[in-house]
């Protein structure tokens, strides 16, 4: 499973934008992409509601979860 995590401090540097590109893509090349949302804006999420369950999925997480989250994203088949 790869793992890509996209970091700023700085707030509409377009990470956001770039996480779900990326995630979309990767699906229609066969993967199976998870896009956690750790932001308190939630703007993954809200876009995912916009798709109404249209992959890729989107979940939030707190950062101290992160890796539990991921964790249990490969065992259930997120490559």
């Amino acid at each position: 499973m790869t793992t890509i995590a996209i970091v700023a401090q700085k707030g509409g540097a377009g990470k956001t934008t770039l996480a779900i590109n990326l995630a979309a893509a990767a699906e229609r090349a066969g993967e199976v992409a998870l896009i956690i949302d750790t932001d308190p804006q939630a703007s993954a999420c809200e876009w995912a509601s916009w798709r109404k369950g249209d992959p890729p999925e989107v979940i939030d997480s707190a950062p101290p979860r992160l890796a539990a989250k991921i964790a249990q994203a490969h065992q259930q088949g997120a490559t």
